[in-house]
């Protein structure tokens, strides 16, 4: 498999929170996503590991808020209620279970 630019590779999004494909290990999706504004408040039956990029996003979970910069991470377990934010452009990548779906509030 060829190497990936990831900065190259954040160019080619154009619409926010559109996931953007970037390789499959195992069992998992490695996604990457442009944030701006809000996203729903939702939920998975699995784990979903969030790493930036670029810029600056927060996301709020049932008892908590984390703001994240670049080079930053977090976990979120499984069926926690989650919602992310940016107040300017950020790029996010996102390491997903194949076949995750979300359950929207």
């Amino acid at each position: 498999m060829p190497k990936i630019n990831i900065l190259k590779e954040a160019e080619k999004i154009k619409k926010p929170y559109t996931p953007y494909h970037l390789a499959n290990v195992d069992n998992y999706h490695v996604f990457l996503g442009l944030f701006e504004g809000d996203y729903k408040k939702h939920k998975h039956p699995y784990d979903e590991f969030f790493l930036v990029v670029s810029g600056e996003i927060e996301i709020e979970m049932d008892k908590e808020s984390v703001s994240l910069r670049q080079g930053e991470g977090i976990l979120v377990k499984k069926n926690t209620w989650h919602k992310s934010q940016a107040k300017d452009k950020a790029v996010v990548m996102l390491f997903e279970k194949l076949g995750m779906q979300s359950e929207f509030v």
